[in-house]
This record gives C-alpha cells, sequence and structure tokens, in this order.
C-alpha cells in the first residue's frame, strides 16, 4: 500500500496506456449510462404491478403516511402507535416521496428502488480502479441479477439502502487506504452517517471490524515494526474525522427524538432491538445453518460461480500480502463475505435479508471471475457448458412449467409471460453460445451477464405479483367491502399495516377477551372482524355470535352480533 502500489494499473480489462485520454473518458461514460439504463429496466418497471405486501412492506408505507399525515418528521407510528424498530432515514424517503408523488404504493417503493439504481452504478465506479473497466462492469450486472437485492429492492423495506451506505462506506474506505482522493473518505463517512439513521449502529460497526481485520490480515514485504505499519494505515482513515462526520449528521434526530418519547426510544430500540435480537428475544429465531439455502438461491447463480473459485480463494487468505489492487480487492471482499455471514449465522434472530449487504462483494468476486475467465481465454468450456443450458435445461424447464403453474393454479397469463420471458433469456444464452464457439470470449460473458440481469429484472417483478396476489389481494378486496358497508373493523390476533394504509385510519387489533367485548360494545354497527386461517379456532372461544360474510384467500370477513 505504498504509493507507487497505490496507483499501479489494475490488470486485466483496462485500457491501454496509448489510447487517448478522451477516448477512456467515453468508454466510462458508456459504462455508466449503460449500468444506468440496465438499472433502471430493472429496478422501476413493475412497481405497480402489486399493492402492499405485508407485513414489512406496509409497515413502513403506512408508518410514513400516518407521519405525514400528521406532519411529524421526528417520531414514527404504526397504526397510530409509537413505532421504535427501526430509526427515522426510511421514514423520510418515503415521506418525500409522498409529498411529490401522492400516498400510493409506488411512491412507497420508489426511494428503495433508486437505491438499487444508485448501488449499481456507485459499485461500477468504485471497483474500477481496482479492477478494470470490463470487470467492474460485469460486477454491476452481477449485483443487478443477483435476486435476493432485486427482490428487496421492489419493497419498501430498509435493507437496500442499508447495503448501498455499507457499500460506499467499506469500499470508500478500502480505497483510501489504496491512495484514493480524500473525497472517498468523506463519501465513505457521510454514507456511515446515513447508515446510522438507516438501521442504527450495526452496519457502522460492520464496516468498521470489515476494515479492521483487512488490516490485520495484510503485511506489506519488508515491513518492520508491525504495529507501526498498522497504525499508520489507520491513521490514513482519520477514524476521529469520521466519527465527528456521522454524529453530525445522525446525532440531531437520535437526540430530538429521545427527547420527544423521554429515552423510551432507546430504551426500545437500542436494548430490545439490537441488543434482542441478537440474544434471540425478538421473533425469527432459526437455526445455525438457515443462511445457506438463502445463500445459494438469493445470490444465484453467482454464488455457485464463485463456489468454482474456492480454491483461488483459500490462496488468496493464505497470502500475507498481495501486490495488485485487483487480489487485495478480491481478499477484501472474502473477508467482508466470511465476516458477515459468519456473524448473523451465530445470532439467535435470522431473516434472509440480513445477509443483503453481502450482495456487493459477492458481485465484485464474480465480475472478477467472469473478467479473468475472458483472459486465460477458456472458450471451450464456458461453450459446451452454454449449449447444454440452451439445448437441455431451459427447454426442459419450459415444459415443466406448465404443469407446476397447473398444480399451483397459476393465472395463465402469468404462465404466458413466464414464458415470454424465458424464451428472451434463452436468446441471450443462445448468442453468448454461438460467441463463445467462435471464441469472442467478451462478447460470450457479456450477453451471459446481461442474460441473469435480463431473467431477474423480469421474473421478480412476476414473482412479486404472484405472491401479492395469493396472499394480500383477497385481503384488499374484503376492505372494499368494509368501506362500501360503512363498517367498523378490527383484526383478530394479528396486527396488518396494509389494512390502515388502505383504510387511513386505525384499526383496533384483538388479542383479549377483553378488547373484544370493548370493541363489540363501543359504537354503532355494523362491526366487522378480520380473521385469517391459522387463527379461526381461536374464534370458537368469543362470546358474541358471529356471520361469515366472505372468505377471500386466507381471509375470513364475519360481522359481529353481540
Amino acid at each position: 500500500m505504498t504509493s507507487s502500489t497505490a496507483h499501479e494499473s489494475a490488470p486485466g480489462g483496462s485500457a491501454p496506456a496509448s489510447k487517448p485520454k478522451s477516448s477512456g473518458a467515453l468508454r466510462r461514460l458508456v459504462q455508466v449510462l449503460f449500468v444506468l439504463l440496465a438499472a433502471m429496466i430493472i429496478f422501476l418497471p413493475g412497481l405497480n404491478y402489486y399493492g402492499i405486501i405485508d407485513p414489512s412492506d406496509g409497515l413502513y408505507a403506512e408508518a410514513a403516511r400516518e407521519m405525514l399525515e400528521r406532519n411529524d418528521w421526528v417520531t414514527p407510528t404504526s397504526n397510530y402507535k409509537p413505532f421504535y424498530e427501526k430509526p427515522i432515514l426510511i421514514y423520510w424517503m418515503i415521506m418525500a416521496s409522498y409529498r411529490l408523488f401522492d400516498v400510493f404504493e409506488v411512491a412507497a417503493r420508489l426511494p428503495i428502488a433508486l437505491c438499487g439504481i444508485v448501488s449499481a452504478v456507485a459499485l461500477l465506479v468504485l471497483v474500477r480502479p481496482f479492477l478494470g473497466g470490463r470487470a467492474a462492469l460485469f460486477a454491476a450486472l452481477a449485483l443487478l441479477s443477483t435476486p435476493l437485492f432485486v427482490i428487496v429492492g421492489r419493497v419498501a423495506i430498509t435493507d437496500v439502502p442499508l447495503t448501498l451506505f455499507m457499500m460506499l462506506g467499506a469500499l470508500g474506505l478500502f480505497s483510501r487506504l489504496w491512495g484514493a482522493h480524500w473525497v472517498s473518505l468523506a463519501v465513505a463517512y457521510s454514507a456511515l452517517g446515513l447508515a446510522l439513521l438507516a438501521k442504527g449502529p450495526v452496519p457502522v460497526a460492520l464496516v468498521a471490524i470489515i476494515v479492521l481485520i483487512y488490516l490485520g490480515w495484510v503485511r506489506p514485504k519488508g515491513a518492520e515494526g508491525g504495529h507501526q505499519w498498522w497504525w499508520h494505515r489507520l491513521t490514513v482513515l482519520h477514524p476521529l474525522l469520521g466519527i465527528a462526520v456521522m454524529l453530525s449528521i445522525a446525532a440531531p434526530w437520535y437526540i430530538a427524538e429521545g427527547m420527544a418519547t423521554k429515552g423510551a426510544f432507546f430504551q426500545e430500540f437500542f436494548i430490545n432491538q439490537n441488543f434482542g435480537r441478537a440474544l434471540g428475544k425478538v421473533n425469527h429465531q432459526n437455526p445455525f445453518w438457515y443462511y445457506i439455502p438463502f445463500f445459494f438461491a438469493g445470490f444465484f447463480p453467482w454464488s455457485v460461480v464463485n463456489l468454482f473459485a474456492i480454491g483461488r480463494y483459500f490462496s488468496l487468505l493464505n497470502k500475507r500480502w498481495l501486490p495488485t489492487r485487483r487480489a487485495n480487492l478480491e481478499l477484501f471482499s472474502i473477508i467482508w463475505i466470511v465476516f458477515v455471514l459468519g456473524l448473523f449465522s451465530l445470532l439467535k434472530t435470522k431473516l434472509p435479508t440480513y445477509i443483503l449487504p453481502i450482495a456487493p462483494p459477492m458481485a465484485i468476486l464474480a465480475g472478477s471471475l467472469l473478467d479473468r475467465a475472458i483472459r486465460l481465454k477458456q472458450s471451450k468450456k464456458l461453450a459446451w457448458f452454454l449449449l447444454s443450458v440452451v439445448v437441455v435445461v431451459l427447454p426442459a424447464l419450459a415444459v415443466i412449467a406448465p404443469v407446476v403453474c397447473f398444480k399451483l393454479r397459476v393465472d395463465t397469463s402469468m404462465l404466458q409471460a413466464l414464458l415470454g420471458y424465458g424464451f428472451f433469456v434463452w436468446c441471450f444464452l443462445l448468442a453468448a453460445t454461438v460467441a463463445a464457439f467462435r471464441k469472442k470470449l467478451e462478447a460470450s460473458v457479456t450477453a451471459i451477464a446481461c442474460a441473469c440481469a435480463f431473467a431477474c429484472g423480469t421474473f421478480v417483478p412476476t414473482a412479486l405479483q404472484f405472491q401479492y396476489v395469493q396472499n394480500d389481494y383477497p385481503l384488499l378486496l374484503l376492505l372494499r367491502r368494509v368501506v362500501r358497508d360503512k363498517a367498523h373493523v378490527a383484526l383478530y390476533q394479528r396486527d396488518s399495516p396494509a389494512v390502515n394504509f388502505y383504510l387511513r385510519r386505525p384499526v383496533k387489533e384483538i388479542k383479549t377477551l377483553l378488547e373484544y367485548k370493548e370493541y363489540v360494545e363501543a359504537g354503532k354497527k355494523p362491526h366487522y372482524l378480520l380473521v385469517t386461517t391459522d387463527v379461526m379456532e381461536q374464534m370458537q372461544d368469543t362470546p358474541a355470535m358471529w356471520t361469515l360474510l366472505e372468505k377471500r384467500g386466507k381471509w375470513h370477513l364475519f360481522e359481529i352480533d353481540p
């Protein structure tokens, strides 16, 4: 990490030094515009294909709506009661979108989708000095074709903004270690300040530990006094200045919220939510191996692609000093992935989205591997692999898909859409196969990356729409009847932010016999009750008579007769 090594050109994929600077700048601009367009195509179309998906999508969309309704920019609420589960940033983002576009589902999801778009472009720009233009482009496309990243980027939850800020923080600090301009440091600490507002201290701690592990892992050849070298590299990051920047961004809201809630927020968020989740005192307790299937499925195909290079990754970990920028970024990415996966596997509370922050390093490794395949001219292996996919795998899936859709009672229009999308993917892969047989590896690998991104950008909205139609659209149909009948409505043994979102009012959540009696005796008739199939047996314990008015999916709408 001396000044000489900090400015070495990354091997493979970078433009030759003899090319004019204007040509290199134009190529970089074209890459940025291409990734920007691809990201917009993947994240923006179809945000209106489905309504509110409970619970998380509805939770943040409704909390922001309630805050905007009260013109309160400090304290989030859910069902008009204080809600301390997350800090303020996501609510501010959604509220700003509501102000611009009105209160509806797309406006709630748009800020999250924009964060996904910015993530892809930022990844391209940040890793290009280390990997070269071609590998950086593949890395950005790999991120855009990561199923978990695209799914989470199309619903109103905190994880994609968090991933963006962690990526900017981690890669900004890493770039500074390799001699980047001080602007990278400003971006890193500003992003981590926003991460504090997005999800609290955990993402900042994760980035800090990842950087410290990397610094502890590497040693330059011939370096004397390891502690002095380590301390010198740490001072390059100006950590005290970084803390000041982060606190200047996040502290004003935390102080205001603490004063507004008289300390209740700090007790709930820092103690119950952060420590409670770590110790399993919050819901979603799962076994140690919980993330293994989500890792392979959520990051497919790059989880499988990276497995083929696991020998190379162990080789990188065994070396104490790596002379090239590329190898160091790969090592940094490996540490990032292993640490986050290992830590969250040890915690008792687990959700699939917790491991989303490893999407950028997974994409970095995938982009580097694809570029490496081109440089090593492995065209024959790639060609035969692609031919088997085009001739055998995809046609087999096309035959199986109608059978599966029939078993699951999927609408025929959705099946037609899936087959249509599959045909376009088949065309991409056919082009990649032809290019590989003609030894045009760069064109072939680019076609593969585009095919994966296209498949992800088309299948994900369809899957979300299917989930909505199966699980959440029936609730909307029942709510339309509630509005038409001008009825009181309550939820039995559960909450549903979507009900608040569509009715635009508080909704009683009945969980005890006393609450049930209070609801039945209060106000004018009719009194309706929304009940899901899983708690139907508990309805037998209620003292009043009730009549089933309508059933949609898992939802039952009852009228209560005192």
